[in-house]
């Protein structure tokens, strides 16, 4: 997932789950600019999860 703020690019991991609730999130107030990339060389992927993912995750 990146997440575009201020013209700055931020790349994460993150559950199907998490990324589902935060599109529905986004979209009631777009606060940023958001890519997902499907398909990932699992080499190529960030280390870095998306912050406070935990709270993405619940409903």
């Amino acid at each position: 997932m990146r997440i575009w703020l201020g013209g700055t690019a931020f790349d994460y991991r993150a559950t199907v789950a998490a990324a589902y609730n935060l599109i529905r999130d986004w979209q009631r107030k777009r606060w940023c600019a958001i890519e997902f990339i499907l398909r990932a060389v699992d080499e190529c992927l960030p280390e870095t999860r998306l912050p406070n993912e935990r709270l993405f995750l619940g409903p």
